[in-house]
């Protein structure tokens, strides 16, 4: 069996609340889902995504929203089905 190391770190606490959330809602505690950060990163040998100076998930870019993608994802479903394609108007404050 291998040893164990603890590890301490800080965190704003609000990313605590919402990382905790997220990944009890996955069946992970912040444990688990460290460990299995660090899996990954040795695995990549690297950090296992990138890492840019651009912001293409910012909330400022309409293309890379959630709404937007979820919308993409629906109507790329639609069309592999050969259904009507759904056209979506969108007022800029959403």
């Amino acid at each position: 069996m291998s040893q164990t190391s603890s590890v301490t770190m800080r965190i704003d606490c609000d990313d605590k609340k919402k990382a905790e959330i997220l990944f009890n809602s996955l069946g992970l505690n912040m444990t688990t889902a460290f460990n299995m950060f660090i899996k990954q990163a040795i695995m990549c040998q690297g950090l296992p995504f990138a890492v840019t100076m651009s912001n293409s998930n910012s909330s400022d870019d309409y293309f890379y929203s959630k709404a937007n993608t979820n919308h993409l994802d629906r109507s790329i479903a639609q069309l592999k089905n050969a259904k009507k394609h759904e056209l979506m108007e969108i007022s800029e404050d959403e």
